[in-house]
């Protein structure tokens, strides 16, 4: 039996990463390095990964860019 409180998600972090030429993926996560290191290993030409804020007062903002030279930066 379902109680009368909405599910909620708990993920703070939308990442949507390019894997290669024409390919993106995105994941949901509460931990931005563990999954940045994650894409790293499971997709052998990551490119680069903007990371999004899905709650919050910044919800839905672009907050963090990942490169493969400059590494995390904040978001221009």
């Amino acid at each position: 039996m379902l109680n009368n409180k909405q599910k909620t998600d708990k993920r703070k972090y939308v990442i949507i990463a390019k894997i290669n030429n024409t390919n993106f993926v995105k994941y949901r996560s509460n931990n931005i390095e563990n999954t940045i290191l994650f894409i790293k290993n499971k997709y052998n030409d990551f490119r680069y990964a903007n990371i999004f804020a899905k709650s919050g007062v910044n919800k839905g903002m672009l907050l963090f860019t990942y490169g493969k030279i400059k590494g995390l930066q904040n978001a221009y």
